[in-house]
Formats: C-alpha cells, sequence, structure tokens
C-alpha cells in the first residue's frame, strides 16, 4: 500500500501491494475489537512498532497457532506407531437359554448371565498408510514454519511503509505551517501598506488566495497524518483507541546503503520459493504413497479374555473362570480396490506436474519482482538528486527575488510564488525520498534480506 501526501503533488504509485493491503483488511476488524478496552500510550521509534507487530497482531497470532496444530498433526501420526491397547467388558443376559436334545432329551444348556473382560493390543510392524501419514505431515509442518515467517515478512514490510508514512506526513505539516506563517505576515503586511497607500487591493487579494489554499492544504495535510497513524495502528496490530507517538524524522539516514547485485540463484534463499519446494516435495510424496498402498501390512496382535458365566449375577463370581489369551501376526495384502489405487497413481502424476510448473513460475516471478524493483529504486535515486538541485534553484530564486523586493524591483506576490515555488520543491524532495524507502522495502523483499 503506498501513502498519499498531503501537498499539492502526491507521488504516483508504480504498483498495488496487495499481500499488504489484504493483511490491513484483515487487521481492520480485530483492531476494532479492542477498541473498547484500557487505553494505553506508547511512544515507539520504527524497531518498536515492527517488535509490537510481531508479538500482538492477530493474524500471525492465528498463523502461529496454525503452527502449533500442525506440530500436534505431527505428533499424533508418530502415536500410532506405539502400541494400541483397548479394554472393555460385555454383558450378556439370556432371556431364553438355548435348548439342546440329547437321547431324545431337552436340555437347557449354558447359564442365563455371562459377563466377560477383555484387552486388546496390537503393534504395527509395517504400514505404509503410516509411513505416508508422517511424511506427509513433517512437510506439513515444514510448510506451516514457512507461512509463519511470510506473515511476518509481509507484516514488517507493512509496519515499515506506514512508519515512512508518519514521518512524511508530519513532516509535510512543517512545511505547511511554516507556509501560513509567512503568508500571513506577508498579507498582514500588505493590509497595512495598502491601508497606507502603499500597495494595491489585488496584492491583498491575491496573498489572501495564497493563505487560504495554505490552509485548506493543512487541514487535509492534518486528516492524512490522523489516517497514517491508524494505518501503523492497523498494521501494528494495536488497539484503535490506543495512544501512539512516533519518534525519528523522515531523511537520508533511513535509506540502506545501495544493495549489490545478488547471486544469481538468489531467488532460492526466498520463503516463498522454499514453500513451493516442500509443495513439490509434498506432490511427490503423494505419488510414492500411492504406490506404496499396493504393498501389504503386517501387525501383530494380542488379545485377553475373561469370561464369567452363572444363572444370577452374584453367581457369576462364585465359579472359576477360565481366561483366554492368543496372540498372532496379521498380514492384509490389498487385492482388488476398484482401479482407486490406479486413480490415485495418476492424480498424483498430475499434482507433481502442477506443482513443478508453479515452482518454475515462482523462481521467474521472484526475479521479475527483483529487476523491476531494482529499476525504481535506481529510478528514485536519480529522482532524489534531481529533487535536491531543484531545492538549490529555488533557494537562489527566491533569495534573488526577496532581494529585489526589498529594494523595491519586485512586488510581493512574486516573494511569495517564489517561496512557495521553494517550498514546492522541498515537498518534492520529501516525496522523492519517501517513494525510495518504498520501493527499496520492495526491493529487499523481494531479495528476501528483510530483517526483524
Amino acid at each position: 500500500m503506498k501513502h498519499k501526501t498531503a501537498l499539492s503533488f502526491p507521488p504516483e504509485n508504480h504498483k498495488t501491494v496487495l499481500p499488504v493491503i489484504w493483511i490491513m483488511l484483515l487487521l481492520i476488524p480485530a483492531s476494532f475489537a479492542f477498541a473498547g478496552g484500557e487505553v494505553r500510550s506508547y511512544r515507539f521509534g520504527l524497531q518498536d512498532c515492527i517488535d509490537y507487530a510481531l508479538k500482538n497482531h492477530t493474524v500471525l497470532l492465528n498463523q502461529r497457532l496454525s503452527q502449533f496444530i500442525v506440530k500436534k498433526n505431527l505428533l499424533e501420526a508418530y502415536g500410532q506407531y506405539f502400541p494400541q491397547v483397548t479394554a472393555g467388558a460385555s454383558y450378556q443376559y439370556n432371556i431364553k437359554q438355548q435348548v439342546a436334545v440329547f437321547g431324545g432329551k431337552a436340555i437347557t444348556i449354558g447359564t442365563r448371565e455371562q459377563l466377560q473382560g477383555q484387552v486388546d493390543v496390537s503393534q504395527s510392524i509395517f504400514e505404509p498408510g503410516l509411513i505416508g501419514n508422517i511424511a506427509e505431515r513433517r512437510l506439513q509442518l515444514a510448510i506451516a514454519r514457512q507461512n509463519t515467517r511470510l506473515t511476518e515478512i509481509n507484516l514488517v514490510a507493512g509496519v515499515m511503509k506506514s512508519y515512512y508514512g508518519v514521518l512524511v506526513s508530519r513532516e509535510q505539516m512543517t512545511l505547511l505551517t511554516e507556509n501560513i506563517t509567512v503568508s500571513e505576515k506577508e498579507l498582514q503586511d500588505t493590509q497595512t501598506r495598502y491601508e497606507n497607500g502603499l500597495a494595491q487591493k489585488v496584492d491583498v487579494d491575491r496573498i489572501q488566495v495564497l493563505v487560504n489554499n495554505a490552509a485548506v492544504q493543512k487541514r487535509t495535510a492534518v486528516r492524512n497524518l490522523e489516517t497514517q497513524m491508524q494505518s501503523l495502528k492497523f498494521y501494528m496490530g494495536m488497539p484503535v483507541n490506543d495512544s501512539l507517538e512516533v519518534t525519528g524524522a523522515i531523511s537520508e539516514d533511513l535509506l540502506k546503503p545501495e544493495i549489490l547485485v545478488p547471486e544469481s540463484n538468489f531467488y532460492k534463499q526466498r520463503v516463498e520459493y522454499i514453500r513451493a519446494q516442500n509443495q513439490l516435495q509434498l506432490s511427490r510424496h503423494a505419488r510414492l504413497y500411492a504406490t506404496l498402498t499396493w504393498l501389504p501390512s503386517l501387525s501383530a496382535f494380542g488379545t485377553y479374555e475373561a469370561p464369567f458365566y452363572g444363572n444370577s449375577f452374584e453367581g457369576m463370581f462364585d465359579i472359576p473362570f477360565h481366561p483366554t489369551v492368543y496372540a498372532g501376526i496379521r498380514l492384509s495384502l490389498p487385492v482388488f480396490t476398484g482401479f482407486t489405487r490406479i486413480y490415485q497413481r495418476q492424480i498424483a502424476e498430475l499434482n507433481v506436474e502442477i506443482a513443478s510448473h508453479n515452482l518454475d513460475n515462482l523462481r521467474n516471478d521472484i526475479l521479475l519482482q527483483y529487476h523491476t524493483n531494482d529499476r525504481l529504486v535506481k529510478n528514485d535515486r536519480d529522482n532524489l538528486e534531481a529533487q535536491k538541485t531543484n531545492i538549490k534553484l529555488a533557494q537562489a530564486n527566491y533569495e534573488s527575488i526577496k532581494y529585489q523586493y526589498d529594494n523595491g524591483v519586485q512586488p510581493i506576490i512574486n516573494v511569495l510564488n517564489a517561496y512557495n515555488t521553494l517550498l514546492e520543491a522541498r515537498n518534492g524532495y520529501i516525496n522523492a525520498l519517501y517513494q525510495l524507502l518504498l520501493d527499496q522495502v520492495d526491493l529487499e523483499q523481494s531479495m528476501g534480506h528483510i530483517q526483524y
């Protein structure tokens, strides 16, 4: 998200930063949710703002919770490799007992009541499904960690841009206040000279127009500064009612040294690229798992049964019971599953191809981002130098006209116009510096150099 400036000529945005906008939209409801709580006051510099966002941003907190859930899913998969023990009991009351005929006589057999306790133990020895599940969840945990880191990077970039926007709006407020002070003083002096017959009414009216325009611009700048402050709070995850005082000033000290040309394979260090590699690996794993499903599974099992019988509930425990204990190994071989495994393998092959194409496209996109941002930063540096020259020229022009005015050669309106031109040159320098700071953030982000 680019930030509008307060004076007459705001810089044009060179692109829209969609990830940063989405983060801001997600954060706005959360900020208002806390609006009714205790109001706190903060005095933050840039690093303080970044630290606060990394600790309090709800989107990031939710992402970390999601990562923790994925980690628990992995531990759950590991748990399936441990012995699985189940215990239970069954009670049976025979309303009509079974009758057997022996020698022509009907004899009732069995007992009216039965109670049986049972413990079953199973241990997986080789299970393709378990192997595939653990490998898949390991990759999912790696992807979740990269999603968390990417959220942190986007947050830091958004906070930096909003912070710079606050500094720019505040500096422009200073310029406008200075402009109003000078214009109002000249208006009073000209009004006095007009009343004494030393100036014309048109001079008073022209200066009044300049004062009115400056007043309107300052009111706009005040609103813009308020918006920038709220925007910074949104990116930080700070409640909108909390008081935030931003320290620092817009200057070239905020600029980073000129970034050297990276190595040709720098894109491999980008979190997005590493995540895409893991997604490709996840697709390959699904293809391998589709093959492993053809293999048999092997497990061991054991059971302990304790039966009790009797014609009454109390009598069941008077008869000595004879427990049953058995153990074994179970081999299961899938023979025919309706061609589902064939189709699963084909689908997995297609997903691997898609993930591979996505990785290639992401590499090209990262390289394009870098070259675009590198070009913009170089253009911004040239523009910044040009704006410095413009300030020198406008300063010299103002001093010349002011000297001529003091000697009765130039009218006051020309002095004010020259002074306004000087302010616009200073504002142009601020806008150029601001744009360079924004594009520099984008360049660092495209190279994977955002620090936090």
